[in-house]
């Protein structure tokens, strides 16, 4: 919020000038909202994830890739084709495996290509079941 003069406000307190920002949110507040933790300033909304070591900066962006999202979806793709009673299991376990690491660190790039995986995983592991399943009944009709 800009004040008189060009000058940062505090978003709570509009008439106070903004001693500095968010470390989480990014947001301007005066000295009074902000407090610091572990040498970083955070507002009162922010400081309960600093405390709770789960501080994350919101604008820092993604820290990294997970690579087990992208395994995950190799295993499910490649298993379109060949090998597929072995490779969908693969692919599913590797795609909860990425989206736990994801859901512990949300700074990790992945989870898109870690639900594509798990959704071609079971979709195809369970057209493989039902198409047994077909089969076993159809073989059983056909001796009757």
């Amino acid at each position: 919020m800009l004040g008189v003069g060009g000058i940062m406000n505090c978003i709570k307190h509009a008439e106070a000038p903004a001693a500095g920002t968010c470390a989480a949110c990014a947001e301007s507040f005066c000295s009074q909202c902000l407090v610091t933790i572990k040498g970083e300033k955070y507002c009162a909304e922010c400081k309960k994830s600093a405390l709770g070591k789960d501080a994350i900066a919101v604008n820092d962006g993604p820290v990294g890739v997970c690579e087990e999202a992208g395994s995950a979806l190799k295993y499910s793709l490649i298993g379109l084709i060949i090998l597929p009673f072995i490779l969908q299991p693969i692919a599913i376990f590797k795609a909860l495996k990425a989206r736990k690491m994801i859901a512990q660190n949300p700074r990790l790039e992945g989870a898109g290509k870690a639900t594509a995986a798990l959704v071609i995983g079971i979709a195809y592991v369970s057209l493989m079941i039902l198409g047994l399943i077909a089969n076993g009944m159809a073989s059983s009709h056909g001796r009757h």
